[in-house]
């Protein structure tokens, strides 16, 4: 997690429980997991899954059109 760089991503609003956090970036989607760290106070279990190499269109919320 501490080499992950999250600069030029943006966060994703839309999250809705699956990670604490989402960010975007133009061909990739990280979401980063910290409940099980805090709760066990475990910083190890803090992780970040990266999704890479997506097109446009896996990028796009639902309601996006264009």
């Amino acid at each position: 997690m501490d080499e992950l760089e999250l600069d030029g991503f943006e966060a994703v609003q839309e999250v809705a429980g699956l990670a604490d956090t989402w960010w975007r970036g133009t061909d990739s989607l990280v979401a980063v997991y910290r409940g099980e760290a805090e709760v066990m106070d475990a910083p190890q279990c803090l992780t970040a899954t990266v999704y890479a190499g997506l097109d446009e269109w896996g990028l796009r919320g639902l309601g996006t059109t264009g």
